[in-house]
């Protein structure tokens, strides 16, 4: 049971301190020892659990505990050359450690500090003080940064942390000091940075003979004095009523009494001895105890009874309360944590008592002879000590995998993390280290070495004040920190145990060990309830270490806890734990033999926690687990046994599945952690997503979970295929699917068709046909691309078929389309037609023999058509109807719209756009065809067209079918009856004929008609039309009215027949010779504007030649007879052949030239010549008056 599990254990602190192994070896202490279990005694224990953490205002009541330690007969050596611990302070990861020599030293636990062998403690400052005397009694103020201390009866007070001295002028040193009373209700502190220099405490100093209050900040001063008979020797204090130990009478008759002083009057009353027992009868001189019960207001006394010890619980008036307790032996000190009370006793043993049960101690410590204990020491504060333990557990360690009861063939030593070696204090006969550890820089060695220079004055430079709760750097699993090292961890310990050369921690028994305590005894369900608890504390935040120290030790706590339901078979419980300790799950896989296959290699192993090895090497198979399960379960009570037995192989059987269902769970929920992010990732992250999901694929196979063994291989996995296809041989289609994931396409095609062609249908595959063909799609190889297209067209014609249009192209598989037609069609005829229109229409292949053969089976399907009398005459009468529309339109756009969606409909629509658009078959041929059925009018027409037999073509659309629209369009593009526009229409109107209409575009080139071709096929049609006079005026007239620009009307008149009536064409007519009126009135205004436009230019001209200077002639040139030469210009031109000189010439256009730019004549540059006394300018024959004032002739 939990209650049974003890409530305390220990662990060494510091060990060795000041103790040499010999004279001339300076070294450090040796290795701490490991720490020690507690060994509970035979008595009830408490109601419930101790609390995880005492409140430090009900704690600062308990800080009397410490006054019992005074040196006792059983105490420290007095000898003045040994170094000795005196008393210990702490809180937080500071400790202050008092000495024998006089110093003090500031110790503090820290990661830092882990490698040196000392539990992660390093002494940071040592002060000494002066005289050197031992260290009696040392009291912390955190609240006011100061330390009490007294030594040889004098009073010293130093600062917090660094030990620093204080000025004597604020705080003077005291002489004549016993002991020093604190008041519990100042001692509340409220951790790091509360710190208050202004505060002022009550500090009440014991003298010899009375008490001095005084009040305590930055400075000590003086409140009042109260006297006393005699010195206390001990006492404790609450409220106003002061407990206290005073001896009184002469020498030879001296007694020390327990007396209550009520401080409020000074009234005192005696109230029990020390000890009832003549002194000289008493082997020992017992050393008084007086502690206060915290929230009783209550004092605990004790008296020597000779043969024991009795325990008093006093009020405040002196009055027995609650009734008493025993001890064996007389109490060295006493102290109360957490409703106990811890007692250390002169025969080396702790003792702890519950105040519910007082009769019997709940647990017994034994200490080790050697390290003789002489005192407890209570921090109303706790001091973050190193959990030795935890840290142990949590150390970790290479597991092989494949190791112990599990190895395939030899064992194989396991591969193990070097750890810092420690003693077992359990073990009488360990020996210590030989091997020195070495000490951080920063630590100052304890072995009676001097401080540095200054002796405390000059201290280092303070580091932060400590937390209430430790502060711990750990090193688990993953972690980066050096191995050799491990784990570091704390825990809080209110009460320590002092001796002359070692400390030890007194904590409360970690959720670790009561958990182990109880799997060990197979107490499962209280240990389900106990970490269920510990992880519900550590979601509400109730917890006493750091995030990461309380996340590792979960895990370890839920994988032991886990790995024990495991073991015992009790495969559900053990599921959720194996959850919560985001194990790597091999470790659970690795007991599958049946599963594990090759994926675990033989020296493969895994990271674990020290604490789990010896379960883990124990450990066999899952069939050894249910195999030991039943056989201590009902043997001998099966018969033959319990491997042979019916009844217990049914059970057998289902434990497995069991086993196999809580595997699989696991596998689950692990997977689905690990792909959101969660788990271990690093060197074996890729292993074990292949060991989960290659496991987890083969238990559903097994299972015959086939849907969800789907969707984890449609989804990205890393499942291994070799090992898990065994698994999949009963089940082709899941194999194929994991054929799929794998890339195996050719091994899928062929397991689906295996499916397809069985007598028995596979319950998970509907339609194995369905999904060869959407595997199919990703085929890139033609050879096997075709070989299944060509079994899917025979299995489902219209599904093979799409998939070689659709995929073809898409996956760029080249296929031979002429080869592939012939294949289909033996197959199956009309699937071969189907591609073969595909191939020619959609894919616009360039083969001459695909369209050909396309060309052929549409005349054939057209002549089978009109073989049909209903046929023959739904076209006649189609074409009577089309003859009686009133509007005219082509013939192709009556056919697609009015015609009923038929074959005949649909073949003839496809064949007039083929024989269009197609320009690889042989038009003689198609035509010698088209001639021997007579319903195919049109589409003769088309092919005459192509083959520029206009006056054929020509005859048929316009007399035969009659559709003139596409006549004048055959005129108009020579030759062209379906342009792209029509086709685009006709493809609108029916459906699915798109992909036709395109084919128009396919072999057309644009051509530019002539006007003379134009006017020629004109002229063709129109004869064509007045070759049959009858009944054919009215279409002819409309040729005239659409054409008459490309007609001449007196040739026209001259074909015309006679017997036309002339309102027919008399629109024609008057058309044309408004036309020509038109054309002579256009001429005779264009040459008038032309006229003017002349007469302008004359103007401008001639104002031009204005601006010219005249012409210097000499007097042997004669004017011409022309006189000046220049002629007038005729109504329409100025010829340049009346410029006089090409000089004349020159200058006009110059002179037009500069005012085009904005230049006048006069402001042109001159060149002057000197000759005579007249400047010549630049062309010869001008001059200029010399002064420039006029110009004229010289």
């Amino acid at each position: 049971m939990i209650n049974d599990i003890p409530h305390f254990t220990t662990q060494p602190v510091l060990s060795d301190l000041y103790q040499s192994k010999d004279l001339l070896d300076f070294s450090g202490p040796s290795t701490p020892p490991r720490a020690s279990t507690s060994s509970p005694s035979a008595s009830p224990s408490a109601p419930s659990l101790f609390s995880s953490a005492t409140s430090i205002a009900s704690a600062a009541t308990r800080r009397a505990a410490a006054a019992g330690l005074t040196t006792s007969p059983s105490g420290p050596s007095s000898s003045p050359i040994a170094k000795e611990i005196r008393c210990v302070e702490g809180y937080g990861q500071n400790m202050y450690i008092g000495n024998s020599d006089g110093t003090v030293e500031w110790w503090i636990g820290e990661a830092a500090s882990a490698a040196n062998g000392m539990n992660g403690w390093g002494m940071k400052n040592r002060h000494t003080l002066f005289p050197r005397r031992p260290v009696n009694r040392m009291y912390i103020l955190p609240k006011i940064s100061k330390i009490l201390i007294i030594s040889d009866g004098t009073l010293h007070a130093l600062s917090l942390p660094n030990l620093e001295p204080l000025p004597s002028s604020h705080v003077p040193p005291l002489r004549g000091v016993v002991s020093v009373i604190l008041d519990d209700e100042e001692l509340e502190w409220g951790g790091p940075g509360s710190e208050d220099l202004n505060a002022q405490m009550a500090v009440v100093v014991v003298r010899r003979k009375g008490l001095g209050v005084y009040k305590l900040g930055n400075r000590m001063n003086s409140v009042k004095e109260i006297p006393l008979p005699s010195s206390p020797t001990h006492h404790a204090l609450f409220s106003s009523y002061l407990c206290a130990a005073i001896t009184s009478g002469q020498d030879d008759t001296t007694q020390t009494l327990y007396s209550i002083i009520d401080l409020s009057d000074a009234s005192l009353t005696e109230v029990l001895p020390v000890s009832q027992i003549d002194p000289a009868v008493a082997d020992f001189q017992p050393n008084p105890n007086i502690v206060v019960i915290p929230g009783e207001n209550e004092f605990l006394v004790t008296s020597y009874t000779g043969s024991s010890t009795m325990g008093v619980f006093l009020n405040g008036q002196g009055d027995p309360v609650r009734g008493t307790m025993e001890w064996p032996s007389h109490p060295l000190s006493i102290a109360v944590e957490s409703e106990y009370i811890i007692a250390l006793l002169r025969d080396q043993t702790v003792t702890i008592h519950s105040l519910a049960d007082l009769d019997k101690p709940t647990q017994v410590i034994s200490l080790d002879p050697t390290i003789d204990a002489f005192g407890l020491t209570y921090s109303p504060y706790g001091v973050s000590v190193r959990d030795i333990y935890r840290d142990d557990r949590l150390t970790p360690y290479k597991l092989k995998l494949l190791d112990g009861r599990l190895a395939p063939g030899k064992p194989i030593e396991e591969t193990r993390v070097t750890l810092p070696q420690v003693e077992d204090p359990s073990n009488d006969s360990a020996e210590g280290n030989t091997e020195e550890p070495l000490l951080s820089p920063d630590v100052i060695s304890p072995i009676n070495e001097d401080p540095p220079s200054g002796s405390g004055l000059t201290p280092p430079s303070s580091p932060k004040p400590a937390h209430r709760h430790p502060i711990t750097t750990q090193n688990n699993l993953g972690s980066s920190a050096s191995p050799s090292i491990g784990p570091f961890s704390t825990a809080v310990s209110e009460t320590l145990i002092i001796s002359g050369h070692s400390i030890v921690s007194l904590l409360p028994t970690s959720t670790i060990m009561k958990v182990e305590r109880l799997c060990l005894e197979r107490q499962f369900d209280e240990a389900i309830i106990l970490v269920d608890e510990e992880r519900r504390r550590g979601r509400r935040g109730e917890i006493d270490v750091d995030k990461a120290t309380h996340h590792n030790t979960m895990k370890y706590l839920h994988l032991y806890l886990a790995l024990h339901l495991f073991e015992e078979a009790l495969f559900d419980k053990s599921l959720d734990y194996f959850t919560r300790s985001k194990v790597d799950p091999r470790i659970v896989v690795r007991t599958f033999s049946d599963l594990r296959g090759k994926l675990i290699g033989s020296e493969e192993v895994v990271d674990v926690f020290e604490g789990i090895k010896e379960v883990l090497d124990r450990m066999g198979g899952v069939d050894d687990i249910i195999s030991t399960s039943l056989k201590r379960n009902y043997s001998p009570h099966v018969q033959p046994n319990t491997a042979t037995a019916p009844e217990t192989s049914v059970l057998r059987q289902a434990m497995m599945e069991e086993a196999k269902d809580m595997l699989t769970e696991f596998l689950r929920k692990t997977r689905a952690s690990r792909r959101k992010g969660g788990g271990a990732r690093g060197l074996d992250s890729r292993k074990i997503d292949i060991v989960i999901d290659t496991t987890l694929a083969k238990l559903l196979a097994d299972k015959g979970t086939t849907n969800e063994l789907l969707a984890l291989l449609a989804a990205p996995n890393d499942c291994v295929l070799p090992e898990l296809e065994p698994f999949l041989a009963q089940r082709p289609y899941v194999l194929a699917t994991v054929m799929r994931t794998q890339g195996r396409v050719d091994r899928v095609l062929e397991l689906l068709r295996e499916i397809a062609e069985s007598d028995i249908a596979d319950s998970i595959c509907e339609d194995p046909v369905e999904e060869l063909a959407q595997q199919l799609e990703s085929v890139k190889d033609p050879q096997m691309f075709l070989e299944y297209a060509l079994w899917l067209v025979n299995k489902n014609p219209s599904r093979g078929l799409s998939i070689l249009m659709a995929q073809v192209s898409k996956n760029g598989v080249k296929l031979d389309d002429l080869s592939l037609v012939q294949q289909l069609g033996q197959i199956d005829r009309d699937t071969g037609n189907r591609y073969l229109e595909f191939a020619v229409v959609s894919k616009k292949s360039p083969n001459r023999a695909l369209h050909e053969q396309l060309l052929g089976v549409l005349l054939d399907e057209v002549e089978e058509l009109c073989k049909d009398e209903g046929v023959k005459y739904h076209l006649e009468e189609l074409d009577a109807e089309y003859r009686l529309e009133p509007s005219p339109r082509p013939f192709i756009i009556f056919l697609a719209d009015v015609a009923p969606d038929t074959p005949i409909k649909r073949n003839r629509l496809k064949l007039m756009l083929f024989l269009q658009g197609s320009p690889f078959f042989d038009l003689e041929k198609a035509a010698k065809r088209l001639e021997s059925v007579i319903e195919l009018k049109f589409e003769l027409a088309v092919v005459y067209g192509r083959l520029l037999k206009h006056r054929l073509a020509l005859s048929l659309l316009a007399i035969t079918i009659g559709d003139s629209i596409s006549a004048q369009t055959y005129c108009q593009t020579k030759g062209e009856i379906i342009p792209p526009k029509i086709s685009k229409l006709v493809a609108k109107q029916v459906k699915g004929l798109d992909t036709w209409a395109g084919l128009i575009e396919l072999g057309r080139k644009k051509v530019q008609v002539k006007d003379e071709e134009m006017r020629g096929l004109v002229k063709e049609l129109l004869a064509v039309y007045m070759s049959d006079s009858k009944g054919t005026s009215k279409q002819a007239a409309a040729l005239l009215n659409a054409q008459s620009v490309h007609l001449d009307v007196l040739e026209v008149l001259g074909q015309m027949p006679n017997d036309w009536p002339l309102d027919e064409v008399s629109s024609f007519l008057k058309r044309s010779f408004r036309r020509g009126l038109h054309d002579r009135s256009t001429w005779g205004v264009l040459k008038a504007i032309s006229a003017g436009q002349n007469m302008e230019v004359s103007e401008q001209y001639l104002d031009k030649i204005r601006r010219i200077p005249p012409i210097i002639r000499d007097s042997s040139n004669d004017v011409p007879p022309d006189g000046d030469g220049l002629t007038p210009p005729d109504e329409g031109s100025i010829p340049e052949t009346e410029w006089v000189t090409f000089e004349e010439k020159g200058l006009v256009e110059s002179a037009i030239e500069q005012e085009k730019r904005g230049i006048s004549v006069g402001e042109k540059d001159e060149i002057v010549q000197r000759d005579e006394g007249v400047e010549v300018g630049s062309k010869e024959g001008y001059a200029l008056n010399s002064d420039n004032s006029e110009e004229g002739l010289v």
